[in-house]
Order: structure tokens, then sequence, then C-alpha cells
């Protein structure tokens, strides 16, 4: 009960400011946000991996931002490439003493330098996206995610009998993961119109969210069974940490930017 107290009250303070956030901050410093938003789950991810190094990561991935601000996606794959060189040549330079652990060390940091740049980055600067696209846009699919695990919560309690991956995700449900779409579907379709959108495009955008969310999550769940964490850390009481709250706009935030922009043109 002591935790549940600790969910709801802390969901009371973070919830409303981070809606005030995705509402009215301008384009600009929403992107700054999203930077700091990624730094911290960058940093969670590194933490949740072990790594020696956590700092260099952090660093190396915020600068991915760069290459996509300025719509550059040319530079932004050679980013993919060139980031994990500097680490390395951070690495080789670094005086200290070296032993054989340094390789386990750099492989880890690699792959939280690509898995960050990709998996999260892509996803928060989607949110800037968006927003470019219309201010209110990334509060809406907050609310169509929201109304997604809370879909998928109720169902998966109320009548959740099949598992869906028991090996990935113990508490997922097949009737939970029906749940999530026709959360997504109904709140998608109440604003719709807002985004452009006809009543069959915007079913078929909110039916693809509840499966994407589902599967951003898992996604998620994966990386920390392979870490032996049960939440990515304990920055958010009673809700785990940054990663354990974004997981669901892995996949969404940039199907939802580029299936607007499609519609759009």
């Amino acid at each position: 009960m002591g935790n549940l107290k600790k969910r709801v009250g802390s969901g009371l303070v973070v919830g409303p400011l981070v809606v005030l956030l995705f509402v009215f901050s301008p384009p600009l410093p929403f992107l700054l946000f999203m930077g700091l938003v990624l730094l911290v789950a960058t940093w969670e991810w590194a933490s949740m991996a072990r790594t020696a190094d956590i700092f260099a990561p952090m660093i190396l991935v915020a600068a991915s931002f760069a290459p996509l601000y300025m719509d550059r996606t040319d530079l932004y794959l050679l980013w993919l490439l060139l980031s994990p060189a500097l680490y390395l040549a951070f690495k080789i330079l670094k005086p200290g003493v070296v032993d054989a652990s340094v390789n386990r060390v750099m492989a880890k940091c690699i792959l939280v330098i690509l898995f960050s740049e990709v998996f999260l980055g892509l996803p928060l600067f989607s949110f800037y996206r968006l927003k470019e696209l219309d201010p209110y846009l990334p509060a809406i699919l907050l609310l169509i995610v929201w109304a997604s695990d809370t879909a998928a919560y109720a169902a998966g309690k109320s009548i959740g009998r099949h598992k869906l991956a028991p090996l990935i995700s113990p508490n997922k449900t097949v009737e939970g993961f029906f749940g999530a779409m026709a959360g997504a579907l109904l709140v998608t379709l109440l604003f719709g119109h807002r985004m452009g959108l006809t009543f069959l495009s915007a079913g078929c955008a909110g039916a693809a969210i509840g499966v994407l969310g589902q599967l951003g999550d898992m996604l998620e769940s994966i990386a920390k069974r392979v870490c032996d964490v049960k939440d990515s850390s304990s920055l958010i009481p009673g809700h785990g940490g940054i990663l354990d709250r974004i997981d669901s706009f892995i996949i969404t935030a940039p199907f939802l930017y580029h299936y607007l922009s499609g519609f759009s043109k």
C-alpha cells in the first residue's frame, strides 16, 4: 500500500507538470527539455548496464541531436558510426592502468551509445518534430499512450487470463494487449480531427499506437531482464525511472510523426 501511495503521490505531482510542459513549451525550449530527458535516460541505461564510463556516452548521445536538428539525416547516420569511434579514441588516449577488462567496458559503452542514439534519441527528437507540426501533438500522444497503458492495466487485471509473453513481461496478457489497442483507438479517434485525420485514418493510427506502445514496453523489459534489474532507476517514487516512463514512446513517437507527415503532404 505504501508503494501505491508513492505512485499516486508522485503521479499527481509529475503528471500535471509534464502535461504543462508538453502543451505550453515553445519548440526550442521543448527540444532542450527532450535533450535533458535523453541525458537522464542514457545515464539510466548506462547504470543498468553497469558500465565503468557513463559521462562520455551521455555527451556523445546528446550530440546526436545536432544533425537531427539541422535536418541532416546523412550526418546523423555518419554520427552513428563516428560516435563509437570517438569513444574508442577516448579510451585509447585516456591515461591509466589498462587490463583485459577494458574490452568488456568498451563493448558495453558502445552498445549503450548506439542503443541510446537510436532507441532513445530518435523517439525524443520525434516529439520535437511533432511540436513543430502542431503545438498540441506531443500532449495528444501523451494522452493516447496514457489511455492505452491504463486500458491495458484495467483489462489485464479484470479479465486477463492468457499470458502474452511470459518470458519477457510476466504480467502482460493477451486481454491487456487488446485493452491497450482499445484505449489508444478511443483517444486517437477523439483527437483525430485535431490531427487532420479522417475517421478511418485515425482508427488505423490509434490501433497501431496501441500495438507499438506495447512493443516498446517489451523492448525495455528485455533490456531490464538482460541487466537483471526491476526498474531503470528509482528517480520517480513508485514509478521507477525515466526509461520506465518513456518506453511506450520508443516506437510510437516516430511512427506518429511520420504518419502525420505523410497526411500533411
